[in-house]
């Protein structure tokens, strides 16, 4: 029997995700007036940051000598929402890199609280179940919202996928999106979880490198059995709640019966990481599990085939490009589950990604925005982080909303006027 859709929404815009990356498109498509619309799949926006429990903006500073912020624009907008609420720390030195540390409920109210502000049409809690195309142009995407059932069309001019796995891509034309990372093997995820009664002054002063060394003794203690072999913690804004990031777990989240298996696997995981906080970790004495994230948190998923393909070397080299929209300096972090290593690989140049890699191949009116650029297998292990994904998300806003403003298809855009549209309205490129 056919279904019958509630109703259609035309809309200018539209943003499919709602992760960091999505957040910052949708912002920037609407910052002329233009009717966009938010489409997330969960109950908030946020993303890997929120339902995911990843309370690190990483990617925001350079990784070189001096730890210069690179990414502003969205990310200062966002800063100063927290500001407000008392929920971010900004420029956190660690051991190795800066980052902004957020705490993940107030980062999904200031969310809430930008989108609102200015204008844009949020839809939560509503999954993509199909998209109709008219050649290479994306005609409409068929929504559902999973709490009341009610489903509805809505028709874009434009659209930006901040998915995280190309979904539009890969509706359009399988061969159009590309699925796997080196070897054909995916980054293992993680399951992270929060721990509250923290002392935050003594568990600060712990390392990565006493977690791999106290790791070790838990394991001959037998208090140990996941196959991680290091992890990190993260004192959140208030001293007394953490962050902890210390398992891995194999899941390809493009097939349900591993969502299901990573999912419980990652709260087992979870419950055995906190027991060995509480025994081994100075300043979790005291500590209680509070929360484990309702999502897992995916470090690769698929991504689109592009007008250009980021490069190891891209990265290596330091390469900067004419349309260049976002500047990255994490290093190439790849998250081995098969060989159980962790590989990081450093460049001592900061490098660019190019507008190109947001162009899908054969898609004319959709962009893609976040982890799903056009980016080889390693050159993804850097720049799927929080920070260059807000800025490419920006990029693409911004790019919608200048095509929607002349009329023009995403490819006709001039890559320079973006490039000079993002830094007039802070984008940091130089």
């Amino acid at each position: 029997m056919k279904r019958h859709l509630v109703n259609s929404i035309i809309c200018d815009i539209l943003i499919l995700g709602g992760g960091v990356a999505g957040a910052a498109a949708a912002l920037a498509a609407a910052r002329e007036g233009a009717a966009v619309i938010l489409a997330e799949k969960s109950g908030r926006l946020g993303g890997t940051a929120t339902n995911g429990l990843v309370s690190t903006l990483c990617g925001c500073y350079s990784s070189l000598p001096g730890r210069r912020k690179i990414i502003g624009g969205f990310r200062d907008i966002l800063a100063k929402e927290l500001l407000r609420y008392g929920g971010i720390a900004e420029g956190v030195d660690r051991d190795t890199h800066r980052n902004d540390t957020c705490d993940p409920e107030l980062l999904a109210c200031a969310l809430d609280a930008l989108m609102q502000r200015h204008g844009v049409q949020l839809m939560l809690s509503t999954c993509v179940i199909d998209a109709s195309f008219s050649g290479r142009s994306l005609h409409s995407v068929e929504v559902v919202n999973t709490e009341s059932g009610a489903r509805c069309a809505i028709l874009p001019r434009l659209a930006v996928d901040a998915s995280g796995g190309a979904l539009l891509a890969k509706m359009a034309d399988p061969a159009s999106a590309v699925s796997g990372g080196v070897e054909g093997k995916l980054q293992a995820a993680t399951m992270v979880f929060r721990m509250d009664c923290v002392d935050g002054d003594r568990a600060r002063l712990v390392t990565k490198e006493q977690i791999r060394e106290l790791l070790a003794e838990a394991r001959l203690n037998g208090d140990v059995t996941g196959e991680r072999g290091n992890g990190v913690l993260t004192v959140l804004p208030g001293n007394s709640s953490a962050i902890v990031n210390a398992n891995w777990v194999k899941a390809d989240m493009s097939l349900p019966e591993d969502v299901t298996r990573g999912l419980v696997e990652g709260r087992e995981k979870a419950l055995e990481n906190a027991r060995f906080f509480r025994k081994y970790v100075p300043g979790f004495e005291n500590a209680i599990l509070s929360s484990i994230a309702p999502s897992l948190g995916v470090r690769e998923a698929s991504r689109i085939r592009g007008a250009y393909v980021l490069s190891e070397e891209d990265i290596t080299e330091g390469r900067r490009f004419d349309d260049e929209i976002s500047l990255g300096s994490w290093p190439m972090e790849y998250h081995d589950y098969e060989q159980n290593k962790l590989v990081y690989l450093w460049s001592d140049k900061d490098y660019s990604i190019p507008y190109r890699c947001l162009l899908p191949n054969g898609l004319e009116n959709v962009l893609a925005a976040g982890r799903n650029i056009s980016v080889s297998s390693m050159a993804y292990a850097s720049t799927r982080v929080m920070g260059p994904c807000m800025a490419i998300g920006q990029a693409a806003g911004t790019a919608v909303r200048l095509c929607i403003e002349t009329g023009i298809l995403p490819k006709e855009l001039d890559g320079k006027l973006l490039r000079k549209t993002l830094i007039d309205e802070g984008a940091i490129l130089e």
